[in-house]
């Protein structure tokens, strides 16, 4: 080969592989504002918009992709909501729901005709690189949030990408764009303070995957559907967090299970007694951050939380700490649900054997009226048999497999030591 046709090779490879230049932010706006929609859940009796969020033309062009939680209206009174799209140009039409994937907060729709070019899906970028949401805020019609990929957040189980940018309400489910204008991402949450959360691509591309193979059982309803799903990915997560060696912190007397999964944070929740206080008091309180949307009146379902809390006195007498242990260990799920949405609770109490020390074990559970077969669970556990030291923990899980939660709770109560 001669010599000056290797370097034209050389030259000519180098031009091939170079990556593409980057876009400014108005390029990226005109290039996809004609491929992202706003995505309207209208009520059929008044023809009014119930709820509106954003989404965009992915797929061959007949589809949208958005977030679960901009059309779960639909999921218990299909009767009485459907979803719409309205574009840039102010074209209309009606879209129906073909897939979603719940845990991740993602809805795929599908229009009866061609809606046009749809916008192509990326890998995350490097931390640190600029990143580019659209959709529609405050329903006043498409804009662009300028930010930053704060990389993948594990205490999510991966399901979130950190946006240092602001997203609005009316965003959600719209896409985020590279430098390159693909997409990286889906518009989910924000937490104000330019402090955002994207939906990775890649569980997008999955979501369009399975729906070619898999649809929705015509002998099932969609909250049927939102049901199986939640349980699914509960068992799936209840089965990682058995599988992590457990970490122990020490709490006066006891070992303690620390920071149990990844997603789980923990903090010392102790808080200031008076200078006169008769008692001391010491709290852990330890929480995952996964939460999941299910619907407006149960709002996010998914959280794991327990809590140590362990008091002694000198100076109360044995009556006296009793009824303030007493008052003290009274815990519940807090929330506003109505017998509507949830049953009463059921409990059970027993007496238990935790590392040679006696406890009081209370186990409760309520069910979800709409949706089958999901449960929030209350276990309590209350040493006794001290007079002037005691401890007790608060276990909750909400929205999960009521029997797959029992191996969580076995294995809790075996990693507790007690260390006179």
């Amino acid at each position: 080969m001669k010599k000056t046709s290797a370097i034209c090779l050389v030259v000519s490879l180098l031009i091939w592989f170079q990556p593409a230049s980057a876009l400014e932010s108005k390029e990226i706006y005109q290039l996809n504002e004609n491929s992202i929609f706003q995505i309207r859940v209208l009520n059929r009796e008044t023809g009014k918009k119930s709820s509106i969020g954003s989404g965009f033309i992915v797929d061959d062009g007949l589809h949208i992709a958005t977030n679960f939680h901009v059309i779960s209206k639909i999921i218990l009174e299909p009767e009485l909501f459907y979803i719409t799209f309205k574009a840039k140009n102010g074209r209309e039409g009606e879209l129906k729901l073909i897939a979603m994937d719940v845990a991740h907060d993602l809805a795929l729709l599908v229009s009866s005709e061609h809606l046009g070019k749809p916008i192509v899906t990326a890998d995350l970028p490097p931390k640190g690189a600029p990143v580019y949401a659209m959709g529609n805020p405050l329903d006043l019609g498409l804009s662009l949030a300028v930010g930053t990929n704060g990389g993948i957040l594990n205490q999510t189980d991966d399901s979130r990408i950190l946006f240092s940018g602001s997203l609005n309400p009316g965003m959600s489910g719209g896409p985020t764009f590279n430098e390159n204008g693909k997409v990286i991402g889906i518009n989910v949450a924000t937490a104000r303070n330019d402090i955002s959360f994207i939906v990775p691509s890649r569980f997008l591309n999955e979501l369009i995957e399975n729906s070619a193979i898999n649809s929705f059982d015509s002998k099932q309803t969609l909250a049927d559907e939102v049901a199986a799903q939640l349980l699914s990915y509960e068992q799936s997560y209840i089965e990682e967090v058995l599988a992590e060696d457990w970490p122990v912190v020490q709490l006066r007397q006891l070992s303690v299970p620390g920071t149990i999964s990844p997603t789980v944070r923990c903090w010392d929740n102790s808080g200031k007694l008076k200078a006169n206080a008769l008692f001391k008091r010491y709290q852990i309180r330890c929480a995952n951050q996964n939460h999941v949307y299910l619907d407006d009146a149960n709002k996010f379902v998914g959280n794991l939380i327990y809590e140590y809390y362990w008091l002694e006195s000198d100076a109360l007498n044995s009556v006296r700490f009793y009824n303030l242990y007493e008052k003290l260990n009274k815990d519940q799920i807090e929330n506003h649900l109505s017998q509507e949405e949830v049953s009463n609770f059921n409990c059970d109490t027993w007496f238990v054997d935790v590392s040679g020390e006696e406890f009081k074990a209370n186990l409760c559970r309520r069910e979800y009226v709409e949706y089958a077969g999901l449960s929030d669970v209350l276990f309590t556990a209350a040493l006794t048999g001290h007079s002037n030291q005691g401890f007790f923990i608060t276990f909750i899980m909400t929205g999960t497999d009521f029997k797959a939660t029992l191996s969580l709770v076995k294995k809790f109560l075996e990693n507790i030591a007690w260390n006179p």
